[in-house]
């Protein structure tokens, strides 16, 4: 029996990234949380998680903070909650374009800068652009967390559809994310990867400036 051999050219995978890339538009319709987006319920949800950030990602008591797609800002605030219990001096920032606040507009400004399950609800090309927003801000980490293709055939592979919000427009190779922020000066901490990645989804990226 022949195996059929399931491998695609650099051309061929080229071609068809460039007709998505032409062709994509926006989610048709604004994200809406389809379960219990409460504070108090994301609190349980997020657990220790505000701990962990302070214990791996920031590294000093008065470094500076902004969650990029903060959405209503529950991260913001428990890491507000986090910074009190430690008697820290944190500045915690949050911008998001649903809820408004003061945008960032000076680059290299944050020790360290979030963006969770926001790339998903872009385009590619919006999240080239936004993926150079975040390193622009960042004098030292930026955190990223998203959903990837799941069986990518190639370094261009990007996924649609992920079956679970029809806002979730793109799940690109985690190769090729990486990539991004290679290109903006930024190096890979695997290490800091494992200790956020807490619950094992493997999700995580954690990139620092050179």
């Amino acid at each position: 029996m022949t195996l059929v051999d399931l491998r695609i050219t650099d051309a061929k995978a080229l071609e068809q990234f460039e007709a998505l890339v032409l062709s994509q538009q926006p989610a048709s319709a604004p994200w809406r949380p389809v379960t219990d987006y409460s504070f108090e319920a994301r609190k349980q949800i997020e657990g220790i998680h505000p701990q962990l950030i302070c214990d791996w990602l920031v590294g000093c008591e008065d470094a500076d903070i902004l969650d990029y797609g903060c959405g209503p800002g529950h991260l913001v605030w428990l890491l507000r909650e986090e910074n009190a219990r430690r008697r820290w001096q944190l500045g915690v920032d949050g911008y998001d374009i649903t809820y408004p606040t003061s945008p960032p507009t000076q680059a290299a400004v944050y020790d360290l800068v979030i963006c969770r399950e926001v790339l998903e609800h872009c385009t590619v090309r919006e999240i080239r652009d936004l993926v150079a927003r975040l390193c622009a801000y960042s004098a030292r980490l930026v955190y990223v967390t998203t959903r990837f293709a799941q069986s990518p055939q190639h370094l261009l592979s990007v996924d649609t559809s992920d079956g679970l919000d029809p806002t979730h427009i793109t799940m690109l190779n985690q190769s090729f994310l990486r990539m991004l922020f290679v290109l903006e000066g930024f190096r890979r901490r695997a290490d800091l990867e494992a200790k956020m990645d807490h619950k094992g989804y493997g999700r995580v990226l954690v990139y620092e400036r050179v």
